[in-house]
């Protein structure tokens, strides 16, 4: 019940008690100072009987209104209500005799006169406005009872419903992401600890790989088998959580199955543009518009370019200790009283800067000094003038051309310098080779061991495990043990370095050793591998005579640089792109593809 309608049968209950107080009063004759013995009887009969006559009523109400509230629709109210008022009840006691027996008879019947009858609980205004609240506290429960039942109902449906709203292609990315997107999110359970406790493994058996791809790569072989194209944004998904795979066959398997499903248009789609080398040095080229061999293209080609970073770390390290050491004694011999020899090593820190500034800055020194001199040629005495600073090939040990004290200077660049954008530079080249020639280790740092086991992966055969939309098997790799499949890696190798030396005089960032280091471990591996045969064809060829891994970088090298210059732009693009420094391996795929 509601607070208005208890204030509403408050206001009936008192009035309901002063209309009975005024007809006991008339019935006990109580207006003065009380009457005979049966007056009193009756008086007290009739108080007991007034008090369980208000009960009577507050009962009957709340019955009454319990009763309208299970049925909204009706906005009458169904209660219990006399017939005739308490006064008729007095009257008609009055002119009967005044004995217990008659007294009991009379209240009788006028308690049986009261019967439930459909009215109005009160009458006028206050009547309309107890029905009218009543009426719209009824239908107020009844909406929050129906939001609250449809709130429970529309959660259970709510997702079903706005699923299927989806067409079907959303829907298929819509769940595709969300796999991709829990296998980022889960813990990395690749690390193994090894037998020895010597530490952890990063690297993740090709089994586990593919079971933990398992469901995105069948559900896109099943978009595949129902024609329905992926997005971008699910394929950027799908590779950020291959990468997490570590395992360029797992990233072969989801390439493949994205070419088939449409969504990739520039994965190895430069191939065809990587010239082959000629198997002879007498052999044409193909595809030249010069008619040009072998050996004339290797001749015009700048050599690559050789990096010794072992020499000249060291040579820094060594330069550097010397400094320290001199200028430490300098300054704590005069404290100890042992100042003996800081003249020689004065001397020695003298000469030192000496050659350092004169091996690597001669020539910048000698434009200086000749430039003063003809500024102040009428002060120079007659004698003078004649005199200028020697050549720097006439200098004694090589000096003024940087290779006696070169190694120093380049080992404290090496040491000293960071730089990011360069670093940048030569992820986004190697990023660039590989997705464009279609090698899946593109989510990789150019390593040599790696591409070692890329090419010795290729030449095994697909397993039994096959995967929707793939006849090959789970390894989907194409065979690279071969003279064309083994450029192609060594560009991947070398692209760093050649995007290096096109805009720097030194080598930091990229290593060239990476391609001979290739070389080397194909040439360690083959007898284990049964390739023998065809390595020493590649590498070693018919002639001794012919440096066979030496012409293959050189043309590697020259491949790789007229493909970065071809593409200087998307490069450029795709360097921006990873110094923003929240760039995943989908967000280079995707400017590579121009989504």
């Amino acid at each position: 019940i509601s607070d208005t309608e208890q204030n509403l049968f408050q206001k009936g209950k008192i009035e309901e008690m002063r209309c009975q107080r005024r007809s006991v009063d008339d019935v006990c004759g109580v207006s003065g100072r009380g009457g005979s013995a049966n007056e009193l009887m009756l008086k007290n009969h009739c108080k007991y009987q007034g008090v369980s006559l208000f009960n009577f009523l507050l009962y009957a109400v709340l019955i009454a209104i319990t009763i309208i509230s299970s049925s909204p629709s009706d906005n009458s109210v169904e209660a219990f209500v006399p017939l005739s008022s308490p006064s008729a009840c007095t009257a008609t006691a009055r002119s009967s005799k005044r004995n217990t027996k008659e007294e009991s008879q009379m209240w009788q019947s006028c308690y049986s006169k009261w019967k439930p009858i459909t009215l109005g609980i009160f009458s006028g205004h206050h009547a309309k406005k107890a029905t009218t609240t009543m009426a719209s506290s009824n239908n107020e429960n009844e909406e929050l009872a129906g939001m609250i039942l449809a709130g429970s109902l529309d959660r259970a449906s709510l997702l079903e419903s706005a699923f299927q709203s989806l067409d079907e292609s959303d829907q298929y990315d819509a769940v595709l992401t969300g796999l991709c997107a829990k296998i980022l999110d889960a813990p990395s359970s690749s690390s193994k600890t090894t037998s020895e406790g010597e530490g952890e493994s990063d690297v993740v058996e090709k089994s586990d790989a593919f079971k933990k791809m398992a469901d995105p790569i069948q559900l896109l072989g099943e978009m595949n088998g129902r024609k329905v194209k992926a997005s971008g944004r699910s394929i950027m998904a799908l590779i950020d959580a291959t990468a997490t795979t570590q395992d360029p066959g797992v990233m072969s398997t989801v390439l493949s199955l994205s070419i088939s499903n449409g969504a990739l248009r520039n994965y190895g789609s430069l191939q065809a543009t990587v010239t082959p080398i000629p198997s002879s040095p007498q052999a044409p080229i193909s595809g030249f518009a010069e008619r040009k061999t072998r050996m004339q293209r290797l001749e015009a080609l700048p050599p690559v370019p050789v990096d010794d970073r072992a020499a000249e770390v060291s040579s820094a390290l060594t330069f550097s200790s010397v400094v320290a050491a001199c200028l430490l004694y300098n300054t704590a011999s005069p404290i100890f009283g042992a100042d003996d020899f800081v003249t020689y090593t004065n001397l020695l820190l003298g000469t030192m800067t000496t050659v350092v500034v004169l091996d690597n800055f001669y020539d910048a020194i000698r434009t200086g000094a000749s430039f003063v001199a003809k500024s102040n040629e009428e002060k120079i005495p007659d004698s003078m003038k004649k005199m200028s600073m020697p050549e720097k090939e006439s200098l004694p040990a090589g000096l003024g051309t940087g290779q006696l004290t070169g190694t120093v200077v380049r080992g404290l660049s090496r040491l000293l310098n960071v730089d990011t954008e360069r670093e940048c530079e030569c992820e986004a080249a190697a990023f660039f080779a590989a997705y464009s020639l279609g090698l899946p280790c593109f989510a990789f740092r150019p390593n040599a061991l790696e591409a070692a086991v890329l090419i010795f992966e290729s030449m095994k055969e697909s397993g039994g495990t096959t995967v929707p939309g793939i006849k090959k098997g789970v390894n989907a790799l194409n065979p690279l043990l071969s003279s064309e499949g083994i450029l192609k890696v060594l560009i991947w190798l070398m692209a760093p370095v050649a995007m290096e030396c096109s805009k720097h005089p030194q080598l930091i960032s990229s290593d060239p050793r990476e391609g001979v280091g290739l070389l080397r471990r194909l040439s360690e591996k083959a007898e284990s591998m049964g390739a023998v045969e065809v390595i020493d064809t590649l590498l070693r060829g018919e002639d001794d005579s012919i440096d066979e891994a030496g012409d293959l970088l050189q043309w590697a090298y020259a491949e790789a640089d007229l493909l970065l210059r071809n593409n200087r732009k998307v490069v450029e693009e795709l360097t921006e792109r990873l110094a923003g420094g929240a760039a995943t391996v989908g967000d280079c795929v995707a400017v590579l593809e121009d989504w």
